[in-house]
């Protein structure tokens, strides 16, 4: 049965932003179930149904649902929350403290939103309510247009299922973060990213920033990482790192055996 969302009657189709660092979002409306993506602080989404403990929502940036614990949730209005998006600083650092309206900090990562940056004053606001913001690692804004110089930065970040940021990612996750930090809008899952851009017919022919997409042996997408230069590709797997890349695929030096096998390069743009 559907109950309210907090004290206050907030009907089905109401917005809200993600206030944390990081919210789950799992496949059910348990603790016990898996986290299948996360929000990143500043990320909007509507809610869609409303249980006692639990709100199955729908994400405005990559349009993902799932379920979020309904502790997190903060009213957002969403026709301000419009204006935001066309006003929106992604974090390019691993990590930034912000200064609460309480005067306490918090931690954020990288590709969080932040709204009406002022680069002088190092300040963000959502809403009425202004922000302060310290670097802690690396800069607030993108250094490099590079993408792949950008994927450097989150060099043995711990691999997590469902992950988007630097407390861990999946395959995928750590490739939509990178496009966000670019401002580029991508798919959330590999099954979604291996349908984005061209294909390259060659891997001779391809380029840093270019995506590699890799399959089981029925063919199913189930790795994706991305191109660096001299035959090398960035990809999270067990953690975040670089490997040799060739046209059976990713090749790992350490164990000398191919441990994904090649099935596409796609590009999505030159970077």
């Amino acid at each position: 049965m559907t109950k309210s969302l907090a004290e206050k009657k907030h009907p089905e189709g109401t917005p809200g932003i993600c206030m944390a660092a990081v919210i789950p979002i799992r496949r059910a409306p348990k603790e016990q179930s898996e986290m299948i993506s996360q929000l990143l602080f500043g990320e909007y989404y509507i809610t869609e149904e409303i249980l006692d403990k639990w709100l199955r929502i729908t994400t405005i940036f990559d349009l993902y649902t799932g379920w979020i614990d309904r502790k997190f949730f903060r009213d957002a209005e969403w026709e301000e929350g419009r204006e935001s998006l066309k006003n929106e600083t992604v974090l390019y650092g691993k990590l930034a403290e912000i200064e609460m309206p309480d005067g306490s900090s918090q931690l954020i990562t990288a590709g969080s939103s932040l709204y009406f940056f002022d680069q002088v004053k190092h300040e963000f606001r959502i809403g009425k309510q202004k922000y302060v913001i310290r670097p802690l690692s690396g800069e607030i804004l993108l250094s490099s247009e590079i993408i792949s110089e950008t994927a450097r930065q989150f060099m043995n970040t711990p691999y997590l299922w469902g992950g988007r940021s630097v407390y861990g990612f999946d395959c995928s996750g750590f490739i939509q973060t990178l496009f966000k930090i670019h401002n580029v809008s991508f798919p959330r899952d590999t099954s979604q990213q291996v349908l984005a851009g061209q294909v390259i017919p060659s891997l001779k022919d391809a380029l840093p920033g270019d995506l590699a997409f890799f399959c089981n042996d029925a063919g199913k997408v189930n790795h994706v990482g991305m191109v660096m230069a001299e035959g090398h590709i960035i990809h999270c797997s067990g953690w975040v790192r670089i490997d040799r890349l060739d046209e059976k695929g990713i090749f790992n030096s350490e164990h000398g055996i191919h441990t994904h096998k090649l099935m596409e390069v796609r590009r999505v743009r030159s970077w």
